[in-house]
């Protein structure tokens, strides 16, 4: 994906890893990244909007046998169109390319090529494959599907972004399934839209098929008012592949994805 017409990819799921790695990777290091590359703040935010609109779609779009529609994709694959939009008008990964001092990862994160980026000399030389993946960082997304059962638990089958199917597997060379998780009222506003939100729970699996209990994650559910109809409880959730010794290598949190609880 290192030509101009493919750094930002026009397809659905691989347009879900670019936006969900590259925006929060714009606001690392110091100075932040996006500095680095020449940007503005307006163009900063402008670009995290195209993450914020993108989430209010994407889980809809994985409910295959649910809320997954032909508008939803329609309108994911408009907030696609609008972006390659704004990237040729605004120049902005031509601004990536342009950057003095370009590394591996800024490379790879905005599907520029690795020419681009400046040699380190003498450390992490890696001559046998078999080693690689110790450091080599994923963009590779997890594709959960979400099955509430009786007593507020939830199975997860997570799948890697590609296969989406078949048997639950975790992705080559990871051992866990990291997840962040958080209960609330349906009719609660303001749900998370980052992994990073202070009112989830993280925690992890070594299984990429397990249960799920939600009732210790139920301290965002706000006083029902004497009389009132109990809303339907939801878990929100955001899952990456995870490396227990390398965690400096975990994968892109995906999501927020949902589902209501029995």
């Amino acid at each position: 994906m290192s030509g101009e017409k493919t750094n930002i990819p026009r397809d659905i799921p691989g347009y879900n890893v670019f936006i969900v790695v590259t925006t929060p990777y714009l606001t690392t290091g110091n100075p932040q990244k996006y500095l680095q590359f020449g940007w503005t703040q307006a163009q900063l935010q402008a670009w995290q909007a195209f993450l914020t609109d993108w989430n209010k779609l994407y889980p809809s779009y994985l409910d295959k046998k649910g809320s997954r529609t032909t508008d939803i994709k329609n309108d994911l694959l408009d907030v696609i169109k609008n972006h390659v939009a704004y990237d040729k008008t605004n120049k902005l990964i031509m601004k990536v390319k342009a950057t003095n001092g370009l590394n591996s990862l800024d490379c790879s994160t905005f599907h520029i090529q690795q020419s681009l980026a400046v040699p380190v000399a003498g450390t992490n030389v890696v001559a046998k494959s078999k080693i690689l993946d110790k450091i080599t960082v994923t963009i590779e997304a997890v594709y959960p599907r979400l099955i509430p059962a009786v007593g507020g638990f939830v199975k997860i089958k997570a799948y890697t972004e590609k296969a989406q199917s078949g048997r639950a597997h975790k992705l080559k060379d990871f051992d866990l399934l990291e997840y962040a998780v958080a209960v609330f009222y349906s009719t609660a506003t303001g749900l998370p839209l980052t992994a990073d939100d202070p009112r989830l729970t993280k925690d992890h699996s070594t299984r990429a098929s397990f249960v799920l209990a939600t009732a210790a994650h139920i301290s965002n559910l706000t006083a029902i008012a004497a009389g009132a109809a109990t809303p339907t409880k939801i878990a929100v959730l955001f899952f990456r592949w995870a490396k227990s010794k390398h965690p400096n290598l975990d994968g892109p949190w995906n999501g927020p994805f949902s589902t209501p609880l029995l």
